[in-house]
């Protein structure tokens, strides 16, 4: 089975990976036990455009489902970084740094944000979407975005 689930709509490719747990605000984590990775989706980096800089919250910070820890400037926008889980921030991604760039060309891989320590998993799943249920909410939203255009 392939890792990403895939639409295209005109000449763009969308991709959800499979594994990962999404927000309806276009966000994913990766848990791992008690640890997550998180970061922003393929469709959402693909929609604000080249990522030019990252305002970012600093280890040890604690944060709560659904709440904006840090911001992202783009050339077309800026905006929020809205965390997909409650917990603590242990590690913030270094690369992004030098190489903001990573979000864009490796938004599920590289390109993560920070390191969370898991505080409320289990109460915070409920709001979260697997790949196919957030790929739904994606193809609504590419539509939205190309009927802007």
């Amino acid at each position: 089975m392939s890792k990403y689930l895939e639409t295209t709509h005109d000449k763009f490719v969308f991709k959800v990976k499979v594994g990962y747990c999404y927000s309806k605000d276009d966000f994913w984590a990766s848990v791992d036990c008690n640890t997550a990775l998180i970061g922003v989706s393929d469709f959402l980096q693909k929609v604000k455009g080249d990522v030019a800089f990252l305002e970012t919250a600093e280890a040890g910070t604690e944060l709560k489902q659904g709440q904006e820890i840090g911001k992202i400037e783009t050339i077309k926008a800026t905006f929020g970084i809205l965390s997909p889980v409650s917990g603590k921030v242990i590690k913030v991604n270094p690369e992004l740094e030098t190489s903001a760039y990573l979000i864009n060309e490796s938004p599920y891989d590289e390109g993560w944000i920070y390191k969370i320590e898991l505080t409320n998993f289990e109460s915070d799943k409920k709001e979260l979407l697997q790949a196919e249920g957030y790929m739904e909410i994606m193809k609504e939203k590419i539509a939205e975005e190309m009927e802007k255009k």
